[in-house]
């Protein structure tokens, strides 16, 4: 991988990591403020209505927006065409989509209170998406410090405006219509942004090209209907069996692990459109970016997932206290299905740059279905334990399948990330032994500790690929 392609992930991965840790961190915060203040049972309905709208809104995108970032960075005359139709089609699909939530939300018969969050996430949700039709122009010019900034202002919306509501007693009714008027916001900001920054808007109507569209992302559509689903099943399933409050539990730690995957869509937001370019281009250098791309996410992966197993109690007591103890063992298994996912969705993008999308939809068709059969297996047994062990067992099987697939595609061989992978091992094993003698310290003192001790063992084996803090610096302070 060259200097300046380097130097683009970095910038980019870095610019929309941090707007996003700051971001998801207030959103996260919310969520906790919301346990804290309301308890486990509005909590569980809150969290409902986020998985809920989540199944039926993601429609609105149908892989659109990948079909977008794909085509327009390997040819920018494109950019006009698909901006000005994926606005209008998008709206078209919103609406319909909306409606049929709506209708399934009477027809499923939930209490009063839980159906207006629903239909006011719902509208959010709307929204959101609606920006989102405009915003994917940002990663296709490989410009993700505007996407940075528009979604650290959502978020920071979200917290104000949701935090707000709760102090004026205004309950999860009052967080739903402060997301509403954040949606508006943050659907005008992007705008105003894409016309004047990247192209002017022009909205158009070509039914020819809107079904050839729709053909090329069908595969990507059921790829992404089939990835809500499984998703966000358990959370609806445990509602349905156990009741609102379990999914409260459930969801207390699921969100932490939640929280975790921005890593893996920070770095996959930078990464795919160079992906799609090395696919035309080069397939050894594409075979190189993913080589080294799977080392990075076991690098920040593993430690993540070893030090939460290990803390998982002090961590769930720091965040949402005592009542949500029972979440401590939910959080020590749901956190390994977050370690598959990060690797499994690298390798589902390179899939898609290789334009095989069709397989990668395959794979999650077949998670879908392992994770419906576990979810309805075990949460009558097992209740929040079985979610996590369906979540997490389903995110192994679509790994698996991942890299059997791009394995024969590309000819790649999982040896060639065993010397990194013996690095990170040794070094989160120090990690684990630092953590066991300070136990007893305060939880931020802990992890300082273990991330400290951590590093220091990766760079004395001059880290991974030689990026030692030396080549680090350099990359950061890089001019293009």
């Amino acid at each position: 991988m060259s200097h300046t392609k380097a130097f683009v992930i970095l910038r980019n991965s870095g610019s929309l990591g941090l707007s996003r840790f700051a971001g998801r961190f207030f959103y996260f915060l919310l969520f906790i403020i919301i346990g804290r203040y309301l308890g486990p049972l509005d909590l569980g309905k809150f969290s409902f209505a986020l998985s809920f709208t989540a199944i039926f809104f993601l429609v609105n995108d149908l892989g659109i927006s990948i079909l977008a970032v794909r085509d327009v960075s390997q040819d920018k005359s494109k950019a006009g065409k698909y901006l000005g139709n994926i606005i209008l089609l998008k709206l078209l699909l919103a609406t319909f989509t909306f409606l049929a939530s709506f209708l399934a939300l009477i027809f499923m018969g939930y209490p009063e209170e839980t159906t207006t969050i629903v239909i006011l996430l719902g509208l959010a949700s709307l929204l959101n998406h609606f920006s989102l039709s405009l915003r994917w122009v940002f990663q296709a010019y490989q410009k993700l410090e505007y996407e940075s900034v528009t979604n650290l202002i959502q978020y920071l919306g979200y917290f104000i405006l949701g935090f707000s509501s709760l102090i004026l007693n205004l309950g999860i009714i009052g967080i739903g219509y402060s997301q509403i008027i954040t949606g508006i916001l943050i659907t005008l900001l992007s705008w105003f942004i894409v016309s004047k920054r990247f192209h002017k808007i022009k909205i158009e109507i070509d039914l020819s090209f809107w079904k050839g569209l729709l053909r090329k992302s069908f595969s990507l559509s059921l790829l992404l209907v089939f990835t809500s689903l499984f998703l966000n099943a358990d959370t609806v399933l445990l509602s349905f069996f156990k009741g609102e409050q379990t999914a409260g539990i459930y969801n207390a730690a699921n969100r932490l692990a939640i929280a975790g995957r921005m890593v893996p869509a920070t770095l996959i937001a930078a990464l795919f459109p160079i992906m799609s370019e090395l696919a035309r281009a080069s397939q050894e250098d594409l075979k190189r970016i993913l080589e080294k791309s799977l080392a990075l996410t076991v690098c920040l992966g593993l430690p993540l997932c070893l030090a939460v197993t290990f803390l998982s109690e002090k961590i769930i007591l720091f965040f949402y206290g005592q009542e949500f103890i029972s979440s401590a063992s939910v959080l020590q298994i749901v956190i390994w299905g977050l370690f598959c996912m990060g690797l499994s969705v690298i390798l589902g993008y390179a899939l898609i740059s290789l334009e095989k999308q069709k397989i990668y939809t395959l794979i999650t068709g077949l998670g879908l279905g392992v994770n419906l059969v576990l979810n309805l297996s075990l949460i009558p047994k097992l209740a929040q334990i079985g979610s996590s062990l369906a979540i997490t067992m389903t995110e192994l099987v679509i790994l698996v399948a991942a890299f059997y697939s791009i394995a024969k595609l590309l000819d790649f061989k999982l040896k060639v990330l065993i010397p990194s992978v013996v690095k990170i091992s040794v070094a989160s094993l120090v990690m684990l032994v630092v953590l066991y003698l300070t136990r007893d310290f305060h939880l931020l003192l802990i992890i300082g500790l273990g991330a400290l001790s951590y590093l220091a063992v990766l760079f004395s084996f001059n880290g991974i690929y030689g990026y030692n803090l030396c080549r680090v610096k350099e990359l950061i302070f890089a001019r293009m």
